[in-house]
């Protein structure tokens, strides 16, 4: 039987009905999922549901967030001491399984704030570790612009992950296209910090 909102916690529900979301939609698709799918799954009453999140697009936002909020923890803990192009790639690949999502969050993203502010976090954290990257090498050669590396990351990864049959996945070619950034001797220094490879 459906539980009510008083029988247990606030964060507890709001946590039963995202982990209930995030496996739904992974499974069904947003179009495929309906928030009657979502408060059957997480075992909460269906007009229950709307006291957590207004609309099936905030729960989506909240599950993108979500995901990003754990792998930024995870990376923190993990890869504390690891280079930035390591940590970024590395957070790309385990966020892979979120890719049939990708597409989902470009649609909705006229029509839905919460979506948008989900995917600006999301791009916002790829450009932040991009910025790590640079400064952590080199400076990037014959005087290039920084934000045109930003803007060529993010590129790539909004790029990589529309369905089609010829992406590589985003994170192996944004390695690609930063590892030289990192692993370039610095001019006059005669020696530079070799970059830990990542097998992803």
């Amino acid at each position: 039987m459906p539980r009510n909102r008083q029988q247990i916690p606030r964060e507890e529900r709001a946590g039963d009905l995202l982990a209930a979301a995030t496996e739904l939609f992974l499974a069904k698709g947003y179009d495929g999922t309906t928030m009657a799918d979502i408060s059957a799954a997480a075992g909460v009453a269906r007009g229950n549901v709307y006291w957590y999140f207004k609309s099936k697009d905030d729960i989506f936002a909240a599950v993108m967030d979500r995901m990003l909020g754990r792998e930024t923890r995870t990376l923190g803990e993990e890869l504390a001491g690891a280079d930035p192009l390591t940590r970024l790639v590395r957070g790309l690949s385990d966020m892979r399984v979120y890719r049939p999502l990708h597409q989902a969050m470009h649609d909705r993203l006229p029509h839905s704030e919460a979506v948008r502010a989900a995917h600006t976090s999301f791009l916002e954290w790829i450009v932040g570790m991009v910025d790590e990257v640079i400064a952590h090498g080199p400076a990037p050669a014959g005087g290039a612009d920084v934000a045109i590396y930003r803007d060529l990351v993010v590129a790539i990864f909004e790029g990589a992950n529309v369905p089609n049959e010829w992406n590589r996945p985003a994170h192996e070619m944004i390695r690609f296209v930063l590892e030289p950034l990192v692993t370039r001797r610095s001019t006059g220094s005669g020696s530079s910090r070799p970059h830990q490879a990542l097998e992803p």
